[in-house]
């Protein structure tokens, strides 16, 4: 029984973090399904926003929009006011009366982010739509990067990247290798078929392809599965660059991931059936391959150690991959403990990430299912 269980839990970890990274890549170069794309390409884009208690970036964030290089007269600004309870909409507002580009609407009682997205795609004239949030910073060709990919008409979604940035705005956090990783992969599963999930602060999505959620659903999340089911493309364009500077301990980023995880957990159990018998069974294989096995990460790895110590007498091997992962987890106590340099923090952000989908899944199961919920600090 132990060797099933070790040789399982090892097959299905090598899979997930390094075999469908290789297949995708394989795939990439025999079957890349690169869209045609059009630099002139200019329809009206419709920027949607749902902001609650953001006084602290709201103006940036509108002088951001200004600079943007893309035709003034095809571009707008839909704000929603989600119960804000600090200066937020007088800072719109007094941008919205000398630029009328830019709209406010308020949504009085708190009834989340999605409910607030709902109502900015009802009262926007785009036939694309860019989802931002309020601390995310496009670069100036952002938006025309986005719109270039739509001149395919098999695609539906298009990601753009986030660069976060230290507090003195000049690097990138910790963890930069892994999300390069994460992009590599993203970027290889855009060239195949459809990415798993867009990044909530720069993507554009077609007008017609719109669904109102619910208010449980994430939006960056639901809507590539959505634009799949429609039988169109998600992508990724990492030319297509907004910055977020980010000060937030690894408490403050434990609890986002839960909230994260507890929806992305919803979304997969709601969606994977629908998937499947709609036929998108590569779309399918994606979601499990990128998503569900990675979040099993510690579950893995705990069946993979406990049973490859029942084996330590059948062959050195099982003793490597002890002392492997007992390698990772001392690195993964160093970075917390703030030592252990880029390797430390890089161990402990990958087991905190993991962490979190367990208990972001516990929290759905407990009921809580975050429809709301406050900014990251700025």
């Amino acid at each position: 029984m132990a060797i099933i269980i070790f040789w399982t839990s090892f097959s299905l970890l090598c899979h997930a973090f390094i075999g469908y990274p290789l297949l995708l890549r394989g795939g990439a170069f025999f079957l890349s399904r690169r869209p045609a794309t059009d630099e002139q390409l200019s329809p009206m884009v419709s920027l949607i926003l749902s902001v609650h208690n953001e006084e602290a970036v709201m103006g940036e964030k509108i002088r951001n929009f200004h600079a943007l290089g893309y035709p003034a007269d095809k571009l707008e600004f839909v704000i929603v006011s989600d119960g804000c309870s600090d200066g937020t909409e007088a800072i719109v507002r007094s941008h919205a009366d000398a630029d009328p580009r830019i709209r406010l609407l308020v949504q009085g009682e708190r009834g989340g982010k999605t409910l607030a997205l709902n109502r900015g795609v009802t009262s926007s004239r785009g036939s694309l739509l860019i989802f931002t949030d309020a601390n995310s910073l496009f670069a100036e060709d952002a938006v025309a990067k986005l719109v270039r990919h739509f001149a395919d008409p098999e695609i539906g979604l298009v990601s753009g990247r986030s660069v976060y940035l230290d507090p003195e705005g000049e690097g990138e956090r910790s963890g930069g290798a892994y999300r390069a990783y994460e992009e590599m992969v993203k970027g290889a599963e855009s060239a195949v078929g459809s990415i798993i999930g867009a990044d909530g602060a720069i993507y554009a999505l077609r007008r017609e392809l719109y669904e109102p959620l619910e208010p449980r659903f994430i939006n960056d999340f639901l809507h590539t599965v959505q634009v799949v089911l429609k039988g169109y493309r998600a992508v990724s364009d990492p030319e297509a660059v907004c910055r977020e500077v980010v000060d937030e301990t690894y408490e403050g980023e434990f609890r986002r991931q839960t909230r994260i995880m507890a929806q992305s957990w919803l979304i997969f159990l709601t969606q994977i059936g629908r998937l499947v018998a709609r036929g998108r069974f590569l779309y399918a294989v994606f979601f499990i391959s990128h998503k569900f096995l990675r979040w099993l990460t510690l579950p893995f790895l705990l069946a993979l150690v406990t049973s490859a110590l029942f084996l330590l007498r059948e062959s050195v091997f099982y003793g490597i991959v002890c002392a492997g992962v007992s390698v990772g987890a001392l690195l993964a106590l160093t970075g917390a403990r703030g030592r252990g340099g880029g390797l430390g923090q890089a161990a402990y952000l990958f087991f905190l990430l993991h962490a979190a989908a367990l208990y972001g899944l516990f929290r759905l199961i407990s009921g809580n299912q975050y429809t709301t919920w406050n900014p990251r600090a700025n």
